[in-house]
């Protein structure tokens, strides 16, 4: 039985050569910082000032504005990774 208790959310970020987003299954997916314009433009410091939104679905990036979804990582991830193949 799936229960809202169940569901894989965000838990942290950090921030080394890729944006490592740790989620709470105990998996790490990488973003690079060219994800999204607003990411490829700010520097480290301004992304580190981030909250988790929407109980870990989503994150929000207040010094420059951005706000980026689990969802849409998985699926950037997804295209990626099937075009790399």
């Amino acid at each position: 039985m799936n229960t809202s208790t169940d569901k894989t959310v965000i838990k942290n970020l950090s921030f080394g050569d890729k944006i490592l987003v740790l989620l709470s299954s105990g998996d790490v997916l990488t973003i690079p910082y060219d994800y999204t314009p607003k990411l490829k433009s700010a520097t480290k410091e301004q992304l580190k000032e981030f909250r988790l939104i929407g109980g870990g679905i989503g994150i929000h990036f207040p010094k420059i504005d951005e706000d980026i979804s689990l969802k849409g990582i998985i699926e950037y991830k997804i295209t990626h990774e099937l075009l790399a193949s």
